[in-house]
């Protein structure tokens, strides 16, 4: 009796190991996680508005959409953004995770019109008596249509401030940077170059003077 149970348990031991191992790869699956599909967050210029034939499209996904086609052709970009040059009003968008309807306007004849600068704020090109506390909030300047920025920096005798300009829309930003403010009694240069949606360019080139100290 007593060499029947010792057989029966060098048995059952690997078995029993056999089916613990099992247990706890099917166990392992259930808790594996899996990267959420991504999608698209937003376009620029959004569904719906009038776009210049040839004009350049952002799209902007939740993550890495991987390959990326638009009405079966190849985008640009890489990470979470993509760009397309509009040919058609309704566009087809594909990624390895989903897909989406992107439509239009009216396609327009295409743009051949550089962006038109309509203002600065505040409105201080060519002053010499510029109180710097008026740009302790940045420098805007504005534009006819929404553009985007390839060059734009406020300098001084030939240094770069450490301002970054940002975009929203027709507005291009040089936001301030505490640690570079404008000071008195100094000479500054805005140059830089603007881009419409087209790729049509505009040279920004102004200067300005900051009062004396009182």
């Amino acid at each position: 009796m007593r060499k029947s149970l010792r057989w029966l348990s060098l048995f059952m031991a690997p078995a029993l190991v056999i089916s613990l191992s099992a247990l706890m790869v099917a166990c392992g699956g259930d808790d594996e996680v899996t990267d959420e599909d991504v999608t698209l967050v937003s376009t620029k210029p959004e569904a719906g508005s009038d776009v210049a034939e040839g004009s350049s499209v952002t799209l902007t996904f939740s993550g890495d959409p991987g390959t990326v086609t638009v009405n079966g052709g190849a985008t640009e970009g890489a990470g979470s953004t993509r760009t397309f040059a509009v040919t058609t009003a309704s566009n087809d968008i594909q990624w390895d995770t989903g897909s989406s309807t992107l439509t239009f306007g009216t396609v327009l004849p295409p743009d051949n019109d550089p962006p038109e600068h309509t203002g600065t704020d505040p409105d201080i090109a060519g002053d010499t008596d510029v109180d710097p506390a008026d740009l302790a909030d940045g420098l805007t300047l504005s534009f006819n249509e929404d553009v985007d920025v390839d060059e734009l920096t406020i300098s001084t005798g030939g240094s770069a401030l450490a301002w970054v300009p940002t975009v929203d829309g027709a507005d291009v930003t040089l936001q301030a940077n505490a640690d570079d403010p404008i000071v008195n009694e100094t000479d500054y240069d805005v140059e830089g170059v603007i881009l419409d949606l087209a790729g049509n360019e505009t040279e920004i080139s102004f200067s300005f003077t900051t009062k004396a100290k009182e």
